[in-house]
């Protein structure tokens, strides 16, 4: 199966840094950084879903631990992959109804994540069963008249959650009874699945990676042939 990769290298580093300056922006904070406007233009041509991400970077007895600040998004686009993200962080920094608005002293030690989504197409239990891969894939799900989305950053709180209850890896079939357990999905009445290319900075303003959590050691997963 071909990995889904919308944005290469350059593209995911640029928008990153974009996104960033435009909180920095929002809340009063000079930014001196030179982006590319062709790259931007590139990124506007593109039309995914997108959530992201804003984690604040806490020290503790000589560990960093990532704690979240807020996350926003859409499992459909509204206009373009620049503007949906630009909305996004906006959302996820000042109006996640869970957490107060960020502040310029916080920012400063937080970091960014941005979920792309690939068209979302419908599946069904068996698929979960035997083609779903952990880390990978994430889900739109409607049950009870109520719709659940399921983000790979999702399914590997569920395996740590699993890990410490069993002391086993999660598996696709293990995950299916979790859905039902830990989220009170047990009788779904529309799956849809999506890919997903997870990008994020290690440190505030630091170098951009892909995060791959289908390689997660808590996961078990058949990963069906992924290749680059």
């Amino acid at each position: 199966m071909q990995l889904f990769r919308p944005l290469n290298e350059q593209e995911y580093q640029v928008l990153i840094k974009y996104l960033r300056a435009k909180i920095a922006e929002r809340i009063g904070v000079g930014v001196d950084q030179e982006i590319d406007p062709t790259i931007l233009v590139r990124i506007a041509e593109l039309r995914f879903g997108v959530f992201v991400s804003i984690e604040k970077l806490v020290y503790s007895d000589g560990m960093v631990k990532r704690v979240l600040r807020g996350s926003m998004g859409t499992v459909r686009p509204i206009k373009n992959l620049l503007e949906d993200s630009v909305a996004a962080a906006i959302h996820a920094a000042f109006y996640d109804p869970r957490y107060s608005p960020i502040s310029p002293a916080e920012f400063k030690n937080c970091v960014l994540e941005v979920t792309v989504l690939s068209p979302m197409f419908d599946v069904d239990m068996d698929w979960l069963r035997n083609k779903l891969v952990l880390g990978y894939h994430g889900l739109y799900i409607v049950d009870s008249g109520k719709a659940t989305v399921i983000l790979p950053q999702k399914v590997i709180e569920i395996a740590e959650s699993y890990n410490q209850a069993t002391g086993k890896q999660l598996d696709n079939d293990s995950f299916i009874g979790e859905l039902c357990n830990h989220l009170k999905i047990c009788n779904p009445t529309s799956i849809k699945a999506f890919e997903t290319q997870i990008i994020y900075e290690l440190r505030p303003d630091g170098d951009v990676v892909e995060r791959k959590l289908y390689l997660n050691r808590l996961l078990r997963t058949a990963q069906v042939g992924i290749t680059k």
